[in-house]
């Protein structure tokens, strides 16, 4: 590996793995490096749309994990569905590879735990894309909370209400099988927000909740198919420190989309504008807060406005740039979203399914 390029596979080309290759040439673009070399995808079906796009993208296509053998790689990004991911992690553990892994890191908690196990057995570097974690929002609130002058969380709101799912017509997918995913909208976008609240206000101490399936069935191969996952869900989650507050998660929420964090301290407010790439509004009615100095690093102003692109996009980048720079040994200034803290998150998510479950007994 020279210090300018970092070569990878990819495990599953659909939407998410597109936005990878896209996140990592718009980080080349706008900070001059290092260079990801995509040299091989691993797609489920070489007859696919998938593999046919990914050989305009890749040096080489395959549908066997075990043809990644004998490639010359670094890392490995893991895009693929949810239990789909342990395979390819295991392989990067026997190879030495560096991991890049989509959230959540299994289907399954137990699945999950043992990835971070095995994981901490090694020195590798690996990082899953929970990327809000780099929103410019997101790293000025930990710089508010930080400095002490707002005192102690008091309540949090947080919302991230997508429509993707809405029309019944759209057909089933491995997203709305409880067996490949793991859960619905609060594992998909819940785990997002729980993962930034332990990160600003706290660990959480307990769970309730109340869970939704609106459209029970889609058309799928073998004709209509039952949706086994959530469309909706509120929560509220206590921390350890003793704040409280809500999310609403939601995959039937169609038109205008929302992602946002509001976070109310003793002597002030901060809210994140998760959907706009912003920094954080502070409300206060204390006239001496002083302003805060924010960090300046490589890869949080990279994105000029000749370079920004939409607020998901550039945070893929930002944490991809992350990610590699940490591949060369690099020191970043980020609370990097480890598999370990994904797990944690993810265990939150489990527990919220299952408090919604029994409310709708």
């Amino acid at each position: 590996m020279s210090d300018k390029s970092i070569r990878f596979a990819l495990h599953g080309y659909g939407y998410i793995g597109r936005m990878h290759v896209l996140a990592s040439q718009l980080s080349l673009a706008a900070n001059g490096g290092p260079t990801v070399l995509w040299d091989t995808a691993v797609v489920r079906d070489m007859q696919s749309n998938a593999a046919q796009q990914a050989s305009t993208a890749f040096a080489h296509v395959t549908d066997r994990l075990a043809d990644l053998h004998e490639r010359p790689l670094d890392a490995i990004d893991i895009a693929s569905p949810n239990d789909l991911h342990f395979a390819p992690f295991e392989l990067a553990l026997e190879k030495g590879w560096a991991v890049y892994c989509e959230k959540p890191i299994s289907h399954c908690l137990e699945e999950a735990e043992r990835m971070v196990a095995l994981a901490q057995t090694r020195q590798m570097v690996e990082q899953v894309a929970l990327v809000y974690r780099f929103h410019p929002a997101v790293l000025e609130a930990q710089q508010w909370l930080l400095s002490g002058q707002l005192g102690r969380v008091l309540t949090f709101r947080g919302e991230l209400l997508h429509g993707g799912y809405l029309n019944p017509a759209r057909p089933m997918s491995w997203r709305l099988q409880k067996q490949a995913s793991g859960g619905g909208a609060v594992m998909d976008l819940g785990i997002h927000i729980i993962d930034l609240i332990h990160l600003l206000c706290g660990k959480v101490a307990h769970v309730a909740a109340e869970t939704r399936t609106f459209i029970p069935s889609r058309a799928g191969a073998a004709g209509m198919e039952a949706v086994d996952v959530d469309d909706w869900a509120s929560i509220t989650l206590h921390t350890e420190s003793g704040a409280v507050g809500t999310i609403e998660v939601s995959r039937v929420h169609y038109g205008e989309e929302t992602d946002s964090l509001t976070i109310v301290c003793e002597r002030g407010v901060l809210r994140l504008p998760l959907d706009m790439y912003q920094g954080v509004t502070l409300h206060t009615y204390e006239p001496n807060i002083a302003p805060i100095t924010l960090d300046k690093n490589q890869h949080a102003d990279i994105f000029t406005a000749k370079f920004a692109q939409s607020t998901l996009l550039n945070l893929h980048a930002t944490a991809l740039a992350a990610f590699c720079a940490r591949v060369q040994g690099k020191t970043v200034p980020y609370a990097v979203p480890t598999l370990a803290d994904a797990c944690v998150a993810q265990a939150v998510c489990e527990a919220a399914l299952a408090a919604g479950s029994t409310k709708k007994q």
